[in-house]
């Protein structure tokens, strides 16, 4: 009986330790995957990032006619698919990352309609406002993606300002100054309807 018992025990400690290793084994694998996904994301993530940054300083130049055009290309961004696994990230870390390709191309549209619907000659205004500020709010949360890659897989944190120039308060002031441009352009569009309404009804 006790040998048999001895033999069970031992069979149950095999199964537990085998379990216990296999467990470890896959979180091990599991880490390694998520480093080395970690380094090939925040280099394009960062990259797009300084990129983008640039473009938020464009405020056009004058061409041979004297309208403002844009000097600085769109950032590019083009996520690793070979040889990796995705599925190793936090589920929403994964989903916002691999949105961004799509909200890159919703940012360029709502831009594009600016540029066709809204801004007018020579300065083009309304286009240089979308423009830096979607790809303001694009940078600093393709920033953060990069900040929560490098904290889950233990990487260093990149430093981007200095004592002289912080991008991320810049990019803030923008998206900031463009909010409360648009909402007082609001405020006169209402008050100018409003006055209409008024001045229609006064004839009347």
């Amino acid at each position: 009986m006790e040998k048999e018992f001895i033999g069970l025990l031992g069979v149950v400690v095999g199964f537990v330790l085998n379990l216990a290793y296999g467990s470890w084994g896959k979180r091990k694998q599991r880490k390694q995957e998520q480093y080395y996904l970690a380094i090939l994301v925040t280099m394009h993530l960062d990259r797009f990032f300084d990129e983008a940054v640039w473009l938020c300083g464009d405020n056009g130049r004058p061409d041979q006619e004297g309208c403002y055009i844009s000097t600085t290309p769109y950032p590019k961004l083009e996520l690793p698919t070979k040889d990796v696994d995705w599925r190793c990230l936090p589920q929403d870390l994964m989903k916002d990352i691999l949105w961004l390709p799509e909200c890159i191309r919703s940012a360029q549209d709502l831009i594009a309609s600016a540029s066709e619907y809204a801004a007018s000659p020579p300065y083009f205004e309304e286009f240089f406002e979308t423009r830096q500020y979607e790809f303001a709010k694009l940078a600093l949360s393709v920033n953060k993606m990069s900040m929560r890659l490098r904290k889950l897989a233990n990487l260093p944190m990149r430093k981007i300002s200095d004592e002289s120039y912080d991008p991320i308060t810049a990019l803030i002031k923008i998206v900031s100054k463009v909010d409360k441009v648009r909402d007082e352009r609001h405020l006169n569009r209402r008050r100018l309807l409003k006055e209409m309404r008024v001045t229609q009804k006064t004839s009347n």
